[in-house]
């Protein structure tokens, strides 16, 4: 993990789609929690580092499909620094990944794999 420098700490909470009561997949046994899917994909984003974005930290399950996830959380988002016409370099490939990833691990949630 990178240095924090200006960066801080920060923690968001969000809840997955819950799955009927007394459903079985095709194979008849119960079907996994789409909190335990989602905790499972978290991981790979954990592995992403990169100086110029905020890097996730740890992701907990709690109970009724809960999930929290620590992060870190700076002040200034991009847009301030463009309104500021700071220098930002490009970085696209990394952020176009890593939003591929993020928008896998929102699908499970949703419930739309």
């Amino acid at each position: 993990m990178f240095p924090l420098k200006d960066a801080e700490m920060g923690a968001f909470t969000f809840f997955a789609s819950a799955l009927p009561h007394d459903v079985c997949g095709s194979n008849g046994l119960p079907l996994t929690p789409n909190s335990i899917k989602i905790l499972g994909r978290f991981q790979i984003l954990k592995t992403i580092t990169h100086p110029r974005l905020c890097q996730y930290v740890d992701i907990s399950r709690g109970k009724h499909e809960r999930l929290v996830v620590v992060a870190e959380h700076c002040e200034q988002s991009l847009e301030d620094l463009l309104r500021e016409r700071k220098p930002v370099r490009q970085c696209t490939k990394q952020v176009n990944k890593i939003q591929a990833l993020a928008l896998n691990v929102c699908r499970v949630g949703l419930g739309t794999e």
